[in-house]
């Protein structure tokens, strides 16, 4: 009967830390401005598929600097909460061609409210990349481009590259 009480305690202790630990991670979960957090449930999951195929590698093309650079944002943050929650490791990469560039640029004040949404996806690892081409094509300068994106010869070539290296290709078009 002792074993069997203490056997109880145990598993009963076992089962409140793992609830201790999922709440203190939910509440560790970065914020993203602007981009409402869904709650993230812990029965809530692959079946620990992203488990077993880390890091997850995912690479968003964004050509339209309107509806579909807004859907890619809101994506990209639903999917490093998700992740991080889980404690799962992610490599995510934003490139920006076409006009989507403009956005890229730290001084166009039409663009200036994606600011603080690509800064907090930078702080949590996600990358960016900026088409060189387009830059050209629309007068962009290397200069005033944000300082965490990186310039890369051609947007497209870009994402063939990561689809190359085993990225998952999404474009919210």
């Amino acid at each position: 009967m002792e074993n069997v009480m203490k056997l109880f305690v145990s598993m009963a202790l076992l089962g409140f830390t793992l609830v201790v630990a999922t709440v203190a991670r939910a509440d560790n979960l970065p914020e993203f401005p602007g981009i409402e957090s869904v709650p993230i449930t812990p029965d809530m999951n692959y079946g620990g598929f992203f488990k077993s195929h880390q890091p997850v590698k995912l690479v968003f093309g964004v050509a339209n600097p309107g509806a579909q650079l807004k859907e890619s944002l809101i994506n990209t943050a639903a999917t490093v909460r998700y992740l991080k929650s889980k404690g799962y490791r992610y490599e995510i990469q934003i490139v920006l061609y076409g006009r989507a560039v403009l956005t890229a640029d730290q001084w166009k004040q039409e663009y200036s409210s994606y600011s603080a949404q690509f800064q907090a996806l930078h702080e949590q690892g996600v990358q960016f990349r900026v088409c060189h081409n387009s830059m050209y094509s629309l007068h962009v300068k290397a200069d005033d481009i944000y300082p965490y994106m990186k310039i890369v010869p051609a947007g497209i070539l870009q994402l063939t590259k990561k689809q190359m290296q085993g990225f998952a290709y999404i474009s919210n078009r």
